[in-house]
């Protein structure tokens, strides 16, 4: 730790004292009034970016141009299975029936899930629903 003396400490108050405010201001005071804005302009531009183009036409439907195509003349059991739709997997087809299929491996690998689809055996992990009638029977 440094020990300043008296005489130190009065000539360094002196110096303080003697020198001026004015030494620390900038020598051109000019004036200049800014504009300031609250907008950050980040995306300025890309302001036409995102707009509707017109010679595009009429918006489209999103989803499936015509919807999806229901089967109406699915049955599992006998029992009829309203709006399953064409190439729906089997087994979701009888999970909406509330029909019990046993599964194992879902690959189509083990067997486990053999059911009859007009009257021939198929998996009904990865067996779909084809368009026209289809009657599903569990073994």
């Amino acid at each position: 730790m440094m020990k300043i003396s008296v005489r130190q400490a009065t000539v360094a108050a002196a110096l303080l004292l003697s020198t001026s405010a004015d030494a620390f201001v900038p020598a051109t005071t000019q004036t200049t009034h800014a504009t300031t804005t609250t907008s950050l302009n980040i995306f300025g531009g890309l302001k036409g970016a995102f707009s509707n183009d017109d010679s595009l036409g009429a918006a489209k439907n999103e989803g499936l141009s015509n919807g999806p195509r229901y089967n109406e003349n699915v049955t599992v059991n006998g029992k009829a299975v309203p709006k399953a739709v064409v190439d729906q997997k089997i087994s979701q087809v009888c999970a909406s029936a509330r029909v019990k299929v046993p599964y194992n491996c879902q690959n189509g690998d083990c067997g486990t899930c053999m059911v009859k689809i007009n009257g021939r055996q198929a998996k009904a992990c990865v067996s779909k629903v084809p368009a026209g009638k289809c009657a599903i029977t569990t073994l």
